[in-house]
C-alpha cells in the first residue's frame, strides 16, 4: 500500500502575508512534514523569477507549482518537470477579445522567461501600472501588429476594477473553451486580475499531474488557499482549507482557518484527522 502523503499551500495571502515573510511557525511545520516523509508543495501564481525573489532554494518545499499551474519545478534540484504554453492561434484569439473589451492587459513570455512581458494600456488603472513598474526592466510596450508572429507565451493578465465581475464573465463567454482564472491583485488587494493560460492550465490540473507522477491519492492530500485561483486544487480533496481573508463563498465551501499561521493550523487538523 502506498503510504505517501502530500501537503500543498498557496503562497500570497496564505503562507506569505502581504509584503511579509513566511512565519517561523509555518516554516517549522513545513520542516516537520518533511521529517515525517510527507511531500510539501507550494502552489503560486507567481512566475519563477518573482518566486525566487522571496523563496530561497533551501526553503522546505519538494515541488513548486508556479504561474498558476503553467509550470512545475522540482525545488530540490531546480529542474523544470512540466510546463504548458499558450500557442499562437489562442494568443491571437485572446488578443482580439481583450482589445474589444477595452481593458489594460499584458502578455508574458514563455517559461522560464515569463517575467518578460509586453503591456497594452487602454484605461491606465493604478494597479496595472504598479505591476508594470514592478517589472520595468523586463517590460515593453505591446505592438498588436507583432501578435501574428508570437509563437508561444505563458499567459495574458488583464487588470480591471474589483466591481467589474461582468467583464470577467463576458471574457469567459467569448473565450470558451479557454477558461480565464480570476484572482484578487496581490499588489493593491482590490483589483480583479483576469489570468488567461493555455486550455487546461490551473493549479488543480498541475497538482493532478504531480499526484499521478508521485503515485499519491488525493485522499492523502491537504490543500490550503485563500482565493479563486486556488479553487481547482481546493476541490481535489476533502482536506481543503482557506484562510479567514478568503472570499465568503470559499469560506462556506471549505474548512476555514485563521490568517495567522494558517498552514500550521490546517496541518495540525489534517494530521489529527488522518491519525484517527
Amino acid at each position: 500500500m502506498n503510504s505517501k502523503r502530500i501537503a500543498v499551500s498557496d503562497l500570497d495571502g496564505t503562507l506569505l502575508p502581504h509584503h511579509g515573510h513566511i512565519s517561523d511557525q509555518d516554516l517549522s511545520s513545513l520542516e516537520d512534514l518533511q521529517l515525517r516523509g510527507i511531500i510539501t508543495v507550494l502552489a503560486t501564481g507567481r512566475s519563477l523569477f518573482s518566486l525566487r525573489r522571496h523563496i530561497p532554494i533551501d526553503a522546505p518545499f519538494d515541488f513548486v507549482i508556479f504561474s498558476t499551474g503553467a509550470g512545475i519545478m522540482d525545488w530540490k534540484t531546480q529542474n523544470l518537470i512540466y510546463y504548458k504554453d499558450l500557442q499562437n492561434p489562442d494568443i491571437c484569439k485572446i488578443c482580439n477579445v481583450l482589445e474589444a473589451s477595452n481593458i489594460d492587459y499584458m502578455l508574458h513570455d514563455r517559461i522560464p522567461d515569463s517575467h518578460f512581458l509586453k503591456y497594452r494600456e487602454k484605461v491606465g488603472l493604478a494597479d496595472f501600472w504598479n505591476r508594470i513598474e514592478h517589472y520595468r526592466e523586463f517590460a515593453q510596450v505591446f505592438d498588436e501588429k507583432h501578435i501574428a508572429h508570437t509563437i508561444a507565451a505563458t499567459q495574458f493578465l488583464a487588470v480591471v476594477p474589483q466591481d467589474r465581475e461582468d467583464i470577467y464573465q463576458k471574457i469567459c463567454h467569448k473565450l470558451y473553451p479557454i477558461t480565464p482564472i480570476r484572482t484578487t491583485s496581490p499588489m493593491d488587494l482590490q483589483s480583479l486580475w483576469i489570468e488567461i493560460f493555455a486550455p487546461g492550465v490551473n493549479k488543480g490540473e498541475s497538482l493532478k499531474y504531480l499526484l499521478g507522477k508521485l503515485r499519491i491519492s488525493a485522499s492523502d492530500m491537504m490543500v490550503v488557499g485563500n482565493d479563486y485561483n486556488d479553487l481547482d486544487m481546493l476541490r481535489l480533496t476533502e482536506y481543503a482549507y482557506v484562510t479567514s481573508n478568503a472570499p465568503e463563498d470559499l469560506k462556506k465551501e471549505f474548512r476555514p482557518v485563521s490568517n495567522d499561521n494558517a498552514f500550521t493550523m490546517a496541518m495540525n487538523d489534517w494530521l489529527k484527522a488522518k491519525s484517527c
